[in-house]
């Protein structure tokens, strides 16, 4: 058997809560970015990622660089030494039997959700803007 036949039938890497991929690797649906640092093993990345899935939480705190699954909303952002390239993490809730909710003016808005009224706060940093949404 030859290497190339050997890497062919080697099963797939799982993926575990904690789990570290370069910065240049596609983030799975439903999995978010909690950590990112400086690292020469990554070719052509410069970063090394913590990305968590999201499936059986409810809240989540993420770097501003990491993908928002459905369903969720940014709630607050501050300035962090663990998101290198970034500086800013993010607050997340997932909505789930919520009928209203306070969100960063910088938050997707899930399908059904629209803003009812807008007001300044430090919670924000960024924009220091929320926004009270409810769902249709």
């Amino acid at each position: 058997m030859t290497a190339a036949t050997a890497q062919a039938q080697a099963a797939p890497q799982r993926l575990t809560a904690g789990t570290t991929v370069c910065s240049n690797s596609p983030i799975p649906a439903g999995w978010v970015v909690t950590g990112s640092y400086p690292n020469n093993g990554c070719a052509g990345a410069g970063y090394i990622y913590t990305i968590l899935d999201t499936s059986n939480l409810s809240s989540v705190t993420v770097c501003s660089i990491s993908p928002i699954p459905a369903s969720w909303v940014i709630t607050g952002s501050y300035t962090t030494s663990t998101c290198a390239g970034t500086g800013y993490a993010y607050t997340l809730m997932k909505l789930t039997t919520q009928t209203t909710a306070t969100v960063c003016s910088f938050s997707p808005l899930p399908a059904g959700w629209v803003v009812t009224g807008s007001y300044g706060t430090g919670t924000c940093a960024g924009s220091n803007i929320a926004y009270t949404i409810r769902r249709l």
